[in-house]
């Protein structure tokens, strides 16, 4: 900000320490002028407070280390050794920073603060949003004989299958007010099953699911309010949640699953 000129100005941001230190200028204390993107800012100005001010709320978003080390901080008063105390020579006092730096921090915190946080869902694929059966109709007979007892390791098998009745609308419903995500499992000898499910899943509801998927054999170590899955495995059984066992008596479709909830969070 020293410099007026774009491209040192991008040159010095990728220089770090003692290189960077040496590419300094105390030019702009005479008239108080620093510079950002080939525009003149006073340097006292509140326009000048704002710019840094976004820089370090940009830094603290993207560099998850910084944001890391500075939540760290919590309950502790900041300070910077080194730093200058008068604004007429330095870019930033040791005061702007340290206020800056504790303003993130304790906004963070605060950021839940007063806002619902709606409840969680996780929701299993097979049998549950698709159809297993429908895939299989459209295999042939040599090939499940081939597989015979192992038929979901079929390649390709999982990029057939169809929607459960009534699966698609039932997300629209539930989306409206939960936090979804797909929560199932492949089959660890059929490496197309993951990436099938990835597939069908942006045929059918990527307005949905878009990157909101976890594929695990230990569904136990997901965090939620509820699970909605047709069998007890790979962790199902253990989620510390609420079970809603799919295609039991209590709740054989996505209509019976729909009430419950709707009801729940009435």
């Amino acid at each position: 900000m020293k410099q007026n000129d774009k491209n040192k100005q991008r040159q010095i941001c990728q220089m770090k320490g003692k290189n960077a230190k040496k590419m300094t200028s105390t030019g702009w204390q005479t008239d108080q002028i620093v510079w950002w993107k080939g525009v003149a800012i006073d340097r006292q100005s509140n326009e000048y407070k704002q710019l840094v001010r976004r820089a370090y709320q940009a830094m603290f978003g993207q560099n998850e280390r910084f944001r890391t080390a500075l939540m760290s901080t919590r309950g502790q008063r900041l300070f910077h050794s080194r730093g200058e105390s008068n604004p007429f020579k330095t870019i930033l006092t040791e005061d702007e920073l340290c206020t800056i730096l504790t303003e993130l921090r304790d906004n963070y915190d605060k950021r839940d603060k007063g806002v619902e946080r709606k409840k969680r869902v996780f929701v299993d694929m097979d049998n549950v949003l698709v159809d297993f059966e429908s895939g299989l109709a459209l295999v042939s007979d040599s090939v499940k004989k081939e597989y015979e007892g192992r038929l979901d390791e079929i390649p390709g098998l999982f990029g057939l299958m169809k929607p459960m009745p009534g699966a698609i609308d039932a997300m629209h419903e539930l989306q409206k007010h939960f936090d979804l995500f797909i929560l199932s499992t492949a089959p660890w000898k059929n490496p197309s099953a993951w990436s099938d499910k990835v597939s069908w899943v942006t045929k059918y509801l990527d307005d949905v699911f878009h990157k909101r998927m976890v594929i695990t054999h230990r569904k136990d170590l997901c965090q939620g309010d509820y699970l909605i899955d047709d069998r007890g495995k790979n962790g199902t059984s253990e989620f510390a949640g609420e079970w809603i066992e799919f295609g039991s008596e209590k709740f054989p479709n996505w209509n019976s699953v729909l009430e419950y909830l709707n009801a729940k969070e009435q």
